[in-house]
C-alpha cells in the first residue's frame, strides 16, 4: 500500500488489483483477529466489524476491505438540494439495477445539511456545493476507489486519481495516525450545532487505515467529536473524518451476502433511530452505498468517468480481461 504526505495528513489510496494478474497470484483477503467477518466472497473478506468502547460508549467500526468492495455517494432527496435531478445511480436510493448486479455490502450515511456550510458536495458532474479549502473530502473515482484529505493541499487527490464524487464535512478528526489539531482546540460548537442544549450526542465519522481499507465509525451514545477520533485512531485510522450527527440521521448496515434486491442485514448500528433498509427504497439525505467487487482479480467493476463539463452517469460495467459473469457472482 502506497501513501502520500499531504500537509499534514497522510492520504491512502484504494488497491485494486490489475488486469494482468490472476486469482492464483492474489492472496485473499483473511479474517483478523479482534474483527468479526460480515460477508465474504472468493477473493475473501469483504466486510467486517467490531466494537470499541471510548468512555462509556460503544462504538460499532464497519470496515470495508480496500482489495473487495468498492464505494459511490448518493444524493438524498431534499439534501443536498439540486435544481437539477442526478443521474439515477447517485439517486435517493440504492441503484438496483447497477449496484445491485454487483451486490451491495454496505451502506451508511453521509455528512451534515447544506445549511450548516459544513463543506461541498460534487457527484457524476453536477456541482451541488461549491468545495471549500481546507476541509476535509471524501472523494471517489470511477473504479469506486477512495481518498480521505484536506482539500486544496498539494498532491491531494494524488496524482492520477480522478475523482467523480466529492463530499466535504468540517475539519480532519485524524491526521498523519494522531488526533488533528482541529479536534484538540476547536470549540465544540464547530462540530455542530448542539441538540437540545448538549453537544453530546449521536455521531459517525470515515477513516482510512494504513492498508487503504475504509472505516465507517458510528455511536447512538451521547458523546463529543474527541471521543469520535478516538474511536477511529483505536480502529485503526490514519487519517478520518467526521461525518453526520445528532439522534435521527446515523444509519449503517450490512448483510450476510451481498444483495441484489432489498434484503435482510445482520449488521446494523446498535440504538439507530431507524434502519439503514431505508436507502434501499428512498431516503432524503445523502449516503454512500458499498458493493462487491467481481470474484476474480482479473475483473473490477468500473463507471465511465466523467466528460468533458456535464453531468454523466456513472453505470457499472466489468472490466478487465476474462471477465464472465460466473467471475462476479456473490460466493454461496
Amino acid at each position: 500500500m502506497g501513501c502520500l504526505a499531504v500537509a499534514g495528513s497522510m492520504v491512502y489510496q484504494k488497491v485494486t488489483a490489475t488486469t494482468t494478474t490472476t486469482t492464483t497470484t492474489q492472496p485473499k483477503e483473511k479474517a483478523q483477529l479482534g474483527w468479526t467477518v460480515v460477508s465474504q466472497s472468493k477473493r475473501g473478506v469483504m466486510v467486517d466489524t467490531k466494537t470499541i468502547t471510548i468512555g462509556s460508549a460503544p462504538f460499532t467500526v464497519l470496515r470495508l476491505r480496500a482489495r473487495t468492495t468498492r464505494l459511490s455517494w448518493h444524493v438524498g432527496s431534499t439534501d443536498p438540494p439540486s435544481t437539477t435531478a442526478p443521474p439515477i445511480d447517485a439517486q435517493s436510493k440504492v441503484d438496483w439495477a447497477s449496484e445491485g448486479l454487483a451486490g451491495v455490502v454496505a451502506v451508511f450515511n453521509g455528512a451534515f445539511k447544506k445549511v450548516s456550510k459544513a463543506g461541498g458536495a460534487s457527484v457524476d458532474g453536477l456541482n451541488l456545493e461549491p468545495l471549500i479549502k481546507g476541509d476535509a473530502t471524501v472523494v471517489l473515482d470511477r473504479f469506486g476507489r477512495w481518498n480521505i484529505g484536506v482539500w486544496g493541499t498539494t498532491n491531494f487527490p494524488p496524482k492520477g486519481f480522478k475523482p467523480i464524487a466529492y463530499r466535504q464535512n468540517l475539519a480532519l478528526l485524524v491526521s498523519n495516525a494522531q488526533l488533528s489539531t482541529e479536534v484538540l482546540h476547536w470549540p465544540i460548537i464547530k462540530w455542530g450545532d448542539y441538540i437540545i442544549h448538549s453537544p453530546a450526542i449521536n455521531r459517525s465519522a470515515l477513516g482510512i487505515d494504513e492498508f487503504g481499507n475504509l472505516l465507517y465509525v458510528a455511536t447512538a451514545g451521547k458523546v463529543l467529536p474527541l471521543a469520535v477520533a478516538k474511536a477511529l485512531l483505536a480502529a485503526g485510522a490514519v487519517t478520518g473524518m467526521q461525518l453526520d450527527m445528532n439522534p435521527y440521521w446515523p444509519m449503517m448496515g450490512a448483510p450476510a451476502k451481498a444483495l441484489h434486491a432489498p434484503g435482510p442485514m445482520v449488521l446494523r448500528l446498535p440504538g439507530e433511530a431507524r434502519s439503514a433498509a431505508t436507502y434501499f427504497y428512498g431516503w432524503r439525505r445523502d449516503f454512500f452505498v458499498a458493493v462487491a467487487e467481481p470474484n476474480s482479480f482479473n475483473c473490477q467493476w468500473a463507471s465511465p468517468g466523467l466528460r468533458g463539463s456535464g453531468v454523466t452517469p456513472q453505470p457499472l460495467s466489468l472490466t478487465g480481461r476474462l471477465c464472465k459473469a460466473a467471475h462476479h457472482k456473490p460466493k454461496k
